[in-house]
């Protein structure tokens, strides 16, 4: 399967890696914030949910077939935990992810989610050799979505009536591909 040790990134502000001990605090701050749970998989998360989370995520391992680990999004100015992006290594095709990210409000719209999954994403194309990388986003998600094909992602199905959190909901498949992302040229 290939490399399982998990990684480090640093961007020009961020710095991507396996979580500790420390981000529990902001790592709850964030999970635990309705308005940032609405388009994720959680509901009313607790401060024990985030004690296991992180305890588990400090062993993860990388690119184990059908499994995610949760990449922390470091703030390197202060050092501080700002989000993570889920990364799912696909049971088949082994060669192939699923991506989410999670970003605390107050860093939201300053180009931080752009910047963490720009390094995520050559990183998992040149590192660990995915030839490509899915994403599901909520319609009602207009920065996500936007933020996805700001990368060049691709809108390759719409999947209606998709019942999630009590609600039928609409949501779009996207997917990158090695190759789109060697042409667009975001990455280099």
């Amino acid at each position: 399967m290939g490399k399982t040790e998990f990684f480090e990134i640093e961007t020009s502000r961020l710095k991507l890696r396996r979580f500790k001990d420390e981000d529990l605090n902001n790592f709850y701050k964030y999970r635990s914030n309705p308005d940032v749970a609405i388009y994720q998989g959680w509901e009313n998360y607790t401060y024990e949910q985030a004690t296991d989370f992180i305890e588990k995520q400090k062993a993860a391992k990388m690119n184990i077939q059908d499994s995610w680990v949760q990449v922390a999004i470091e703030y390197k100015m202060d050092r501080q935990l700002i989000g993570d992006i889920g990364v799912h290594t696909l049971l088949t095709p082994a060669n192939e992810v699923e991506v989410g990210f999670t970003l605390e409000p107050s860093y939201q719209n300053k180009g931080y989610a752009n910047e963490a999954l720009n390094g995520l994403i050559n990183y998992l194309f040149n590192e660990l050799n995915k030839v490509k990388i899915n994403a599901i986003a909520d319609e009602r998600n207009a920065s996500s979505i936007k933020l996805l094909k700001k990368l060049g992602f691709k809108e390759v199905k719409k999947i209606e009536n998709s019942y999630f959190k009590g609600q039928y909901v609409t949501e779009f498949m996207f997917e990158l591909t090695k190759n789109d992302w060697n042409k667009v040229g975001v990455g280099v």
